[in-house]
């Protein structure tokens, strides 16, 4: 574990033992995330480990909507400069069952739902039947819920399994082949921190604007290779002792292809989704709700029109309480125009002339 002190409340880290769970949930978020360990572990490998925990992936297709990340915010307890897999492992298995199942799934996000109707959900039919029925439309099959919720140590178990299995030669090579990538992280880090203070680094590194803004006594940045998606931002809620804030970032850019692009501009096209991001840029971070109100829009009409934007990368969502806030992916955007200037040659002179 790499382990760096910036500044008396900034730490840049490098965990290899953190990269297997992130392979992890890669394997388990589906083929669109899948690539990121198809290189590295090859398509045989994979399909073999899809039939070898076949509880682990069938469960979590049924949740993930309602556990994105499942239990990645036990990294706000464990990381450390000593941090093991096998100590996130022990962490959430030492916990009561109700609150392990609770800290694995956003219940007060989606559903509302409390620690108490988990627990009588834990052994009470009709309380698990109702607890479903808040959030059937985020899961779509009762069986993968009621699995999840009453066989929470089989799931864990599962998932740290195939995360030792993904923890080889291979991954290690990998991440060495990748050192460059790291450090130029490092630097990134440490170059926007001369003139902005950490939060501020951490919103320029992941394109958004916070809506949670802390304050966080500690902040750590860590560069990923298998993390499946740009950023992963996990955060103490306000109040929390000793608030911390860790910002993930990948440091693989996968190539988009033309489809990509040509699916963002249409993104853009339509005057409505323009109007919404128009006004995230005025507002920085604004929820459904209030999308809805200023541009007299059903907010089943937003969703749909969020959903499409979020689908392109054009925009960012962070869940606060009850509700959700978006804001514009500022470096998505910012790719998307430098892809149609490089494309359409705008600022070659030789190619403005032909």
């Amino acid at each position: 574990m790499r382990w760096e002190v910036l500044n008396d409340r900034c730490i840049f880290a490098f965990s290899p033992e953190a990269e297997p769970l992130f392979g992890a949930y890669s394997l388990l978020d589906g083929e669109a995330a899948e690539h990121t360990c198809a290189d590295l572990y090859g398509a045989e490998q994979i399909a073999a480990w899809k039939r070898r925990y076949r509880f682990l992936f069938e469960t979590f297709d049924a949740v993930k909507n309602l556990a994105p990340h499942s239990f990645f915010d036990l990294f706000l307890d464990t990381l450390s400069e000593n941090f093991t897999a096998e100590g996130m492992r022990a962490l959430i298995l030492s916990l009561p069952e109700d609150e392990r199942v609770f800290r694995m799934a956003d219940w007060g996000y989606f559903g509302g739902a409390t620690r108490e109707d988990v627990l009588r959900a834990l052994t009470d039919d009709a309380a698990l039947d109702a607890l479903y029925a808040r959030l059937d439309e985020k899961c779509p099959s009762f069986l993968g819920f009621s699995s999840f919720v009453r066989q929470s140590k089989r799931y864990i178990e599962e998932f740290f399994a195939l995360t030792a299995e993904l923890d080889v030669p291979v991954l290690h090579e990998a991440l060495h082949a990748h050192e460059k990538e790291i450090e130029a992280f490092r630097t990134q880090v440490v170059e926007v921190l001369k003139s902005a203070d950490e939060l501020e680094c951490s919103q320029k590194l992941m394109g958004k604007t916070f809506r949670n803004r802390g304050p966080y006594e500690q902040f750590c940045f860590l560069p990923s290779l298998l993390l499946s998606f740009g950023a992963l931002r996990l955060f103490h809620e306000n109040g929390t002792p000793h608030n911390r804030q860790i910002l993930f970032c990948s440091i693989r850019r996968p190539e988009k292809g033309r489809e990509d692009t040509i699916a963002a501009l249409k993104a853009l096209s339509d005057e409505t989704r323009y109007q919404i991001l128009m006004l995230l840029a005025k507002h920085g971070s604004v929820n459904g709700l209030d999308i809805a109100r200023a541009l007299k829009l059903a907010p089943s009409t937003v969703s749909h029109h969020m959903t499409d934007l979020k689908e392109r990368g054009l925009i960012t969502e962070e869940p606060v309480k009850t509700a959700k806030y978006y804001g514009i992916s500022k470096n998505a955007v910012q790719e998307l125009l430098q892809t149609v200037e490089r494309d359409l040659k705008l600022n070659d002179p030789e190619g403005a002339r032909k």
